[in-house]
């Protein structure tokens, strides 16, 4: 009578290992995409608060001023003249609603932007450097929303006072600046690490 071959069912212990190996193998470069979610989703935030503050609210402002630009939004500065005749075109209220944008998306995007500075540089980039950027983002946060406080100051006197109008010139002068050098290098960073991250997710074609 011819004996029943046995089921070979392996060896356990490297079924085992096998399993173990495959609960915590290395994720796909595809899940690890989180990180970048967050950077990606602070960079729009930042972004739309930007461009409304700076694309939409102001100019809106502008139209009830006889078409004068707020005087963050002059890039070269303004002195007490410039500051005078803004005074003199604003229409009723015109002054407070300035004043309420400063003290609500004046501070959002300046906020924001260093957030998204902030994990940009952290999650993105590499080096004690990008710890110098993140630095300087919160500089610049900070001169904007003071900046956005001597501006109210300045309008609300009657005349400005010179020494405080050239302050707050020069603050915003040296906030575009920030922001324009920052803008390049998150731009630069996000940019390389979507190189460097579709490169490493390609494919090894590589025939043996």
């Amino acid at each position: 009578m011819a004996k029943r071959r046995k089921k070979n069912r392996g060896n356990p212990t490297r079924n085992r290992d096998k399993n173990l190996s495959e609960k915590f193998a290395k994720p796909e470069p595809e899940s690890q995409g989180s990180p970048r979610i967050l950077v990606y989703a602070l960079l729009g935030i930042a972004l739309f608060m930007g461009l409304y503050l700076h694309a939409y609210a102001m100019p809106q402002l502008s139209h009830f001023a006889d078409g004068l630009s707020m005087p963050g939004a002059r890039i070269t500065g303004y002195d007490d003249a410039d500051i005078l005749a803004l005074q003199s075109a604003f229409e009723d209220e015109a002054a407070g609603q300035l004043n309420f944008l400063h003290k609500t998306a004046g501070i959002v995007f300046p906020v924001m932007f260093f957030l998204a500075v902030w994990a940009t540089m952290g999650l993105l980039a590499r080096g004690t450097w990008r710890w110098a950027v993140v630095a300087t983002a919160g500089g610049f946060a900070s001169l904007d929303i003071t900046e956005n406080i001597l501006i109210d100051a300045v309008l609300g006197q009657n005349p400005p006072e010179t020494s405080m109008t050239a302050m707050a010139s020069i603050f915003t002068q040296v906030s575009w600046a920030l922001l324009a050098v920052i803008s390049v290098v998150v731009v630069v960073v996000v940019v390389r690490d979507y190189i460097i991250s579709g490169r490493a997710q390609r494919p090894d074609r590589t025939v043996n």
